[in-house]
């Protein structure tokens, strides 16, 4: 208990999902929770519990496409607790119309790509373009992403969604080099399959099973598997971990893709 105390979090994309795991871990730990959604009714919800359960939090609908919007999310936040210690951009684009777009390169839809980027890549940017300020007033700060396997190989689908997160990555990075002498720290996660409810709409058992297979672990990811990382990197124990990209995975990475093929054959 405590690794956040007395520190003011904002959480993007957190009325559901990996975003309301880390606002509840936050909480739980002590931090005062600005728990913003796109949509109002999700936000307050989360800020709900965290009252009841008698942490600090306000919820706020949040578009992080739009510029504004994110300023008036910072500002908000500074207004009612005074500081901005953690920014955790976590909200991603998850229209199930908008999604099914993004599959054919043949068809490839700039649209799709630019809104994609609006809201995966540049709603973090943003984020830290008015939260920055504020951490370099107070001498430090943590700022995290959530990232994507998506962004680390080619794959055959989400186009837009792949390159939205390769540029996070960019970004981490940059910021880390940039703001690091100036006591802000700047990681990412890149999280497996998470059990999360937009996975779990649209997927089904035979995926499941087929994504456990490429997984070296008994299970598939929960949010609050990513709601740890994330404490870590918001908290004081990661005060020399700077720029980078923690995948938490579930151990997909540590394998070569054969080893799913050998695997079954050895079985």
């Amino acid at each position: 208990m405590g690794r956040l105390q007395n520190k003011v979090a904002v959480i993007t994309g957190a009325g559901s999902g990996i975003g309301r795991a880390s606002a509840l871990r936050f909480a739980g730990e002590g931090a005062a929770v600005v728990v913003t959604d796109l949509y109002a009714e999700s936000a307050e919800q989360v800020a709900g519990e965290i009252n009841s359960s008698g942490g600090k939090a306000i919820g706020l609908a949040v578009d992080v496409g739009v510029e504004a919007a994110v300023k008036d999310m910072i500002d908000q936040t500074v207004s009612q607790f005074g500081r901005v210690d953690v920014l955790y951009n976590n909200a991603v684009n998850n229209n199930p119309e908008r999604s099914r777009r993004d599959r054919d390169l043949l068809n490839f839809d700039a649209e799709i790509f630019e809104w994609t980027l609006r809201v995966n890549t540049l709603g973090g940017v943003l984020g830290c373009k008015y939260a920055l300020p504020h951490m370099l007033e107070q001498g430090g700060g943590s700022i995290l992403f959530t990232s994507s396997t998506s962004a680390s190989a080619g794959e055959v689908t989400a186009f837009s969604y792949g390159a939205s997160k390769a540029a996070v990555n960019w970004y981490v990075k940059t910021i880390a080099a940039t703001y690091g002498k100036q006591g802000i720290r700047c990681n990412a996660i890149i999280p497996g399959v998470i059990r999360t409810p937009s996975q779990r709409a649209w997927s089904n058992p035979e995926m499941d099973e087929a994504f456990l297979s490429v997984h070296n672990s008994p299970r598939l990811g929960e949010p609050e598997d990513i709601a740890n990382m994330a404490l870590f990197l918001a908290s004081d124990e990661a005060a020399f971990v700077n720029g980078s990209l923690y995948q938490v995975d579930g151990g997909i990475s540590c394998a070569t893709p054969m080893v799913p093929v050998v695997r079954n054959f050895l079985s």
